[in-house]
């Protein structure tokens, strides 16, 4: 967001901030309608797949609103951040739970709801879900998030795709997940998700990335479970100082 100054008095978009503080109490947060909508049909036309909008970003209900009538998504990673999507009107068919913190409140929740998508973190989230689908009497389409092991090269703590971090599912455990898959019959695989980081700004990292899950996805295929959706996060670097914008059509042609 640029603040222009005319005569010492700051303007956001045209709009003074002086004329704005007659009205409005301060401290209060400003945001520019503009800049957030430009960014979303970037990404759009550059990488054309479905944009999910990471709730945890900023929660605010008028950002949630722009976006969701832009036609994004959401992705979400608590109880409450799905309770804001579901408010803003975004179709339970376009919520993605995410996270290692789904207690058994938030998946029940999400699973009544029938929400597009719940990714599993680890194989006890995986026989959790079933159950509670089962107690439901529903069957809940879930994702399979990959832990490929790549470091994402950015702050040590914002990484989460390396093979020490807390978050998703090994190769050497995959296994395990296509026998639970095979013995279980209230969850439905609809695809797998990655997401390694934040602020990365190298595209060879995606590069690596991509290449992992192309592995997955044999790996799923060899055990007859089809993969529908892929599920690729984001983590594109912000461009806050120097630092060099990643090229989303580049993006997009690995993809």
């Amino acid at each position: 967001m640029t603040i222009k100054f005319k005569k010492n008095e700051p303007f956001v978009e045209g709009v003074s901030l002086l004329k704005i503080t007659s009205k409005i109490e301060t401290p209060f947060y400003i945001y520019s309608q503009k800049k957030i909508k430009d960014a979303y049909k970037k990404i759009k036309k550059d990488i054309n797949a479905e944009v999910f909008y990471a709730i945890k970003a900023n929660s605010n209900q008028a950002i949630i609103s722009i976006l969701k009538n832009l036609g994004a998504g959401a992705d979400v990673v608590s109880l409450g951040e799905l309770k804001r999507a579901l408010t803003a009107g975004i179709s339970p068919n376009k919520i993605i739970f995410e996270g290692v913190g789904k207690s058994e409140k938030d998946i029940k929740f999400a699973i009544k709801k029938k929400i597009r998508q719940i990714n599993i973190e680890s194989l006890n989230e995986l026989e959790l879900v079933n159950s509670l689908s089962k107690s439901l009497s529903i069957k809940t389409k879930i994702g399979i998030r990959i832990n490929p092991d790549v470091d994402a090269q950015t702050l040590d703590k914002i990484s989460t795709g390396r093979k020490t971090d807390k978050f998703g599912i090994t190769y050497s455990q995959l296994p395990k997940v296509f026998k639970i898959l095979k013995n279980i019959n209230n969850v439905k695989l609809n695809g797998i998700s990655c997401h390694i980081g934040s602020q990365i700004h190298d595209i060879k990292i995606f590069e690596k990335v991509f290449i992992k899950i192309k592995k997955a996805i044999k790996m799923f295929s060899n055990n007859d479970l089809k993969v529908n959706s892929l599920d690729l996060g984001g983590g594109f670097g912000v461009t806050y100082n120097k630092e060099k914008e990643i090229n989303l059509s580049k993006i997009s042609r690995l993809i």
